[in-house]
């Protein structure tokens, strides 16, 4: 053979050879399947997609509700501390807790070298206190004991015998808060200590002691402190229920 018909027939093999390559290479998938195929995974992603949309809101949907908690939880502990505040400070007026500041102090007792009223042979020692008290509470005071007994507004002070025949001022038995008191008596007032003074003057209660054998004597604290105790006796509704409708 010539040269010129080698390079024919090598050419022409080398052909053949790249389409026996091209041949075992190209993927034979009908058109049908490889379009199903795709149709699934285009479906499979869309609900992926959509199951993603639903878990996003999910979060946020948790997120706003932990937000929301972490509020509350917030305005709770708030909503404590001021209750708290308040029960410290219903307490406080209640009577319910000991206080202390500036005052005075008065010390009531009997003196035979004090002038009396000639035959007076009874005494209700029960209205001499409750003047001093009234007198202090309208003149502002925060607070009042009488011996150690605290004065709230459930208090009462009482002559057990009121009004009975009596060798002296103080033969008569008081009672505060429903405890026995005897002479003498103290009392102790938390307040503006000038403007207490000011009003037992006014009322002129130490003249009005002085003439039934008591001395009258009133002690100011403008730096205190006087020391009131809290009331620990019963408290309203202790005793009594209340009736079902």
């Amino acid at each position: 053979m010539t040269p010129v018909s080698l390079k024919a027939l090598f050419g022409v093999s080398v052909t053949l050879g790249i389409l026996l390559g091209l041949e075992f290479h190209v993927d034979r998938t009908p058109a049908v399947q490889a379009y199903t195929s795709y149709l699934s995974q285009s479906e499979a992603l869309n609900a992926a997609l959509a199951r993603t949309g639903v878990l996003t809101r999910a979060l946020a949907a948790g997120d706003a509700q932990l937000h929301a908690l972490e509020e509350v939880s917030g305005h709770a502990r708030v909503g404590l501390v001021d209750l708290r505040r308040e029960l410290v400070h219903l307490e406080k007026q209640a009577g319910l807790t000991p206080l202390s500041g500036p005052g005075v102090r008065i010390r009531i007792a009997f003196d035979p070298k004090l002038p009396t009223i000639a035959g007076l042979t009874s005494v209700d020692e029960a209205t001499q206190l409750q003047m001093v008290v009234g007198a202090l509470q309208a003149a502002g005071a925060q607070a009042v004991a009488i011996n150690g007994q605290r004065l709230v507004a459930t208090s009462s002070i009482r002559s057990v015998h009121g009004l009975s025949a009596s060798a002296d001022p103080f033969s008569g038995v008081v009672q505060v808060n429903g405890q026995p008191v005897l002479a003498p008596y103290e009392i102790a007032a938390i307040g503006a200590p000038d403007r207490l003074a000011a009003i037992l003057t006014a009322e002129a209660l130490g003249q009005q002691f002085n003439i039934l054998e008591q001395s009258f004597a009133v002690s100011l604290f403008r730096r205190g402190p006087i020391t009131v105790p809290a009331y620990t006796g019963p408290l309203p509704g202790k005793y009594a229920t209340e009736v079902g409708m």
